[in-house]
């Protein structure tokens, strides 16, 4: 099992990689610079921190949206963490409007502080599941994960929205697409659970 992490320029990459090598020693995990190699891995992960528009402009710029579709339509498992689920919608609206990668519908919105509720949403919350995925096996319900987010991601059609926490309001925690899968917290942060949760993703 070989899998790469893109490397566009903003993600949280190094505590990423060494998550991934706790699961499982024998597996080679790259730091993936050029959209031309994405091929040679059998799953994908994109990360992200920063703004969408910025991250957006760096991924076509290095040409890894077309290679990121390409291996989308292979049936390739894809996994975006944070900034990386949101990137999977079709459109943000964070500091303008800006087009996704388009690979589940949906917007990407901002929170709206209410009461003693503010913005970004950081720390640790519960995921609650709408789906029975293998991506949760091992998992109990109500399982905490670690989040650093001012922005959510609504998908047009609910059935994509597998996994959800409240703060504010519920909102759609972990996305899923065929093998296009997204989560808004950050699972190598989130300790046993988030590992757990990688872990699964790897055997999907």
């Amino acid at each position: 099992m070989n899998i790469a992490i893109v490397n566009y320029g903003l993600g949280n990459i190094n505590s990423l990689k060494n998550a991934i090598f706790y699961t499982q020693k024998k597996i080679v995990v790259d730091l993936v610079n050029n959209a031309e190699e994405l091929y040679k891995y059998d799953k994908i992960i994109l990360p992200g921190v920063g703004a969408f528009g910025d991250a957006m402009k760096l991924i076509r710029e290095k040409n890894f949206d077309e290679a990121l579709l390409n291996e989308k339509k292979k049936g390739k498992y894809i996994l975006g963490i944070c900034l990386g689920m949101q990137l999977l919608a079709s459109k943000s609206f964070e500091f303008g409007e800006y087009e996704g990668l388009n690979f589940i519908k949906g917007e990407v919105l901002k929170f709206n502080p209410k009461n003693e509720y503010r913005v970004p949403h950081m720390g640790w919350n519960n995921l609650k599941f709408k789906s029975d995925c293998k991506l949760f096996s091992g998992i109990k319900e109500n399982s905490d994960f670690y989040f650093v987010h001012s922005f959510y991601f609504k998908c047009k059609d609910d059935i994509n929205s597998i996994g959800i926490t409240n703060y504010i309001e519920d909102f759609t925690s972990v996305v899923k697409n065929e093998n296009i899968i997204g989560t808004q917290f950050h699972p190598e942060k989130s300790q046993k659970d988030g590992i757990q949760l990688i872990k699964n993703f790897i055997g999907l």
